[in-house]
């Protein structure tokens, strides 16, 4: 029986990552920067990435995180390769109900803006969007994915994420959040 390859990338660099830089922790807590998207330099991340990630051709199904930031790294990365792209709440980043650069717009927005992506998986507003989420509760998100992924029948699967559910994803320990993953680096996990 063929074992599932699990490729896992995160998003390009999006402006909350930039905005960072210049005005600290509001870039991620303020209203005014809910769901951000990829600023110029993450959209030729994820390009470069498609142009040069040979293992892309070999993926059955990709499945993303319904922000904006992960849509637009996947579709970026898989332009020109018919791939089905299916949107999943539980790999939204860390921490839910804070931050609002990881507020994810309604369904009905989604679908809209995407209609070529899967948003079946997913409700109107996500359940995960409430107080502010903790370590533990991460960690079930984590599992409750790993065990969805053992009972999909596709073999080769991307997930485009993001960094500290990935950490928990990839290694069950997202250590210091401040030290990041790659954006637009694909690291391979077998499940």
């Amino acid at each position: 029986m063929e074992k599932q390859q699990i490729w896992c990338i995160r998003h390009g660099t999006a402006l909350h990552n930039v905005l960072y830089e210049k005005i600290g922790v509001d870039a991620y807590n303020s209203p005014k920067y809910t769901d951000t998207h990829l600023v110029d330099k993450g959209h030729v991340e994820a390009i470069q990435l498609g142009n040069t990630w040979k293992e892309k051709y070999k993926i059955d199904i990709v499945f993303v995180s319904p922000l904006t930031r992960t849509i637009q790294t996947a579709k970026n990365i898989f332009q020109g390769k018919n791939v089905k792209m299916v949107a999943i709440d539980e790999i939204l980043e860390y921490p839910q109900g804070v931050e609002h650069c990881n507020k994810r717009k309604n369904k009905s927005e989604l679908q809209e803006l995407y209609p070529d992506i899967d948003f079946s998986l997913i409700p109107e507003k996500s359940t995960y969007w409430k107080d502010n989420e903790n370590l533990y509760e991460l960690k079930n998100r984590a599992e409750k994915f790993k065990d969805f992924l053992k009972n999909q029948n596709e073999k080769k699967i991307c997930i485009v994420s993001h960094s500290t559910f990935l950490k928990e994803f990839l290694f069950k320990d997202v250590g210091n959040i401040e030290e990041e993953l790659k954006h637009c680096y694909p690291y391979v996990y077998n499940l």
